[in-house]
Parts: structure tokens; C-alpha cells; sequence
């Protein structure tokens, strides 16, 4: 479907008129999922709109994580974009699958796009609840999509990258950041991890653009202790002061990430991003790996900073 197919026919109704489906529409926002297709229901989607999500992300221990974080900034999917932007039109179309709680730092990056946060929550900023592994746009009407630490999160991971290639324009852009070294989180939807060759890969049927690692060993360091001290016990308090604890002694030694410049120097990276084209030609998988293999011996997979 495409936003011409959909028609609000109550203040909780609107229909697809495509499909000739009505779905609901809950506190303003539709719910867009195709239930045979989906590990989620909309009645259970429903039900999230009164929580917020991510609560703890306000407060004085909100900013006592922000002055000393566990690990280095994941946050380079804008800055990354940045420097393709030129490849996208001047009023791209861009998706956000699995936005959570967002700021506005992509609709300044695209101040004349159409800028679409997409969740399988209400609990979140999303404008319109759906489900990333079949989402509910139209083949080829998409410039731009960002999937920002979420395809750990997803039970088949292939048929999301699927549904975003569909739904991109040819030349269109995709941004994914996945963590490898890190706890598990989001329990107990939390079920992947993946190498920077696993995660190029995942994306074999797009044209690299860039492959970089965003977090390395110092941060996969951190963030283990944190686990690890947290595990001790089950004590809220103790949890809070092991975690502090922690960031209190790394942070002055976070900044030797940046230092790792290439992906052979890395065995624990713990986070990466891609950024990747639409093209007509799909690549090999022996030809990525060879290119990966040679990527290696030459230091390519730098670090984002």
C-alpha cells in the first residue's frame, strides 16, 4: 500500500483500499499489520500506547548516562547519511524502522523530506505502527531507510532487509547500525549479534557505500563489567552503583576506540554500521568475501567517529 491507498473511515478505522482492509487507528496512529504475516497483533499493539517507552531515559540518572557512558557514541547513522546525502533527492521519502523514542536530528538532516518513524510499539514516537519484516509500502516508493539497532531485535533479520529493498527506489539508501559484543537487552526480544562481515552480508544484495566499526573493544570492555557486576546481584542500588562504578573508570580510556582504525585490528568490535545503495547488480557472495578478505589485508573498516 502507499499513503493514496489509505483512507480513514473512523476515528479508530482506516482502510486500505488496495487490500480492501481496515485496520485501527489508536491514539491518532495507524496500526498497519498483516497479522498472518507478523509475530505481532494490533490488539496487542494497542495495548502499549499507554506506557512510555523507555521511561528511564529521564531524570537525574538519565543524565548521570549521558556524562558517563558505557560505551562510544553509536549515534553516527546522521553523520553518516551526511556525507551520502548527495545521492538522495532534495525531498527524500525516509523510513525509520523500529524508532523508539527519536529527536529531530533526521528531519534537519532532510528539513525538506518526508520524514516516516515506524515502530512495533505505540510506546514510542512512531507515526504509524507496522512491522519491518512486512511492511506496508508500496515496491520501489521509499529514498531513504534507517534500521538503527533493531535488526537484533528481530526473529528473521533476512526478511527485513528483504522489505527494505523492495521498498526502495533504485539508487535509494539504507543505514543499519547492529551491536555484536554487547549484553543481552530488551529481553526476551533480543535474539542476534553480528561481525561486521556478517552484518555486510545480511546486506549482500546492496552496493557498500560504507562498512565501519562504531564501537570497539574498550566500549565491549564496559559494557561486560556493567553486566557482569549487575549480575552479582538482583539489588536495584547496587545495579546503579556497579554501573557508575564502571563508567567512572572507562571513560577516561574510551577515547582508545578511535584508535583501532582498521576491522583486522578488531577481534571484539562491539558495534557496526552500513550504509548501502540500491543498485540493478547484486554481487556474489564469494566476490563479497573476497572483497572483505581483501579489505583486511589493505586496513579498510575503519572506525566512525
Amino acid at each position: 500500500m502507499d499513503h493514496g491507498d489509505l483512507r480513514v473511515v473512523s476515528a479508530d478505522e482506516i482502510l486500505c483500499e488496495s487490500c480492501d482492509r481496515r485496520f485501527r487507528i489508536v491514539d491518532g496512529r495507524p496500526i498497519l499489520i498483516d497479522e498472518s504475516r507478523s509475530l505481532f497483533s494490533s490488539e496487542e499493539l494497542a495495548l502499549t500506547v499507554d506506557r512510555r517507552q523507555f521511561p528511564e531515559n529521564s531524570g537525574w540518572r538519565y543524565r548521570v548516562r549521558s556524562i558517563l557512558p558505557a560505551a562510544a557514541t553509536r549515534g553516527v547513522g546522521v553523520s553518516l547519511l551526511e556525507k551520502h546525502k548527495a545521492l538522495l533527492p532534495d525531498n527524500p521519502t525516509v523510513l525509520i524502522i523500529g524508532c523508539g523514542v527519536i529527536s529531530d536530528q533526521y528531519a534537519k538532516l532532510f528539513p525538506t523530506g518526508y520524514i516516516l518513524p515506524t515502530d512495533v510499539t505505540l510506546q514510542g514516537d512512531a507515526i504509524v505502527a507496522c512491522d519491518g519484516a512486512c511492511l506496508p509500502f508500496r515496491d520501489q516508493t521509499l529514498d531513504c531507510v534507517v534500521v538503527d539497532q533493531v535488526l537484533e531485535h528481530a526473529l528473521d533479520p533476512l526478511a527485513i532487509v528483504s522489505e527494505i529493498h523492495r521498498c526502495l527506489k533504485l539508487g535509494g539508501i539504507v543505514y543499519s547500525g547492529v551491536p555484536f559484543h554487547t549484553p543481552v537487552h530488551g529481553f526476551p526480544f533480543d535474539f542476534q549479534r553480528y561481525t561486521p562481515l556478517g552484518h555486510r552480508m545480511l546486506f549482500r544484495k546492496f552496493q557498500e557505500l560504507e562498512v565501519c566499526i562504531t564501537q570497539g573493544p574498550v566500549s565491549a570492555l564496559s559494557k561486560t563489567a556493567i553486566g557482569f557486576f549487575g549480575s552479582v546481584s538482583s539489588n536495584l542500588w547496587w545495579k546503579r552503583f556497579s554501573s557508575a562504578g564502571v563508567r567512572l573508570l572507562v571513560a577516561p580510556t574510551l577515547w582508545l576506540d578511535r584508535h583501532y582504525t582498521s576491522a583486522k585490528e578488531l577481534s571484539i568490535p562491539a558495534a557496526s554500521a552500513f550504509v548501502g545503495r540500491k543498485t540493478e547488480k547484486e554481487e556474489s557472495t564469494q566476490t563479497l568475501i573476497s572483497h572483505w578478505s581483501n579489505g583486511y589485508r589493505e586496513g579498510v573498516g575503519q572506525i566512525c567517529t
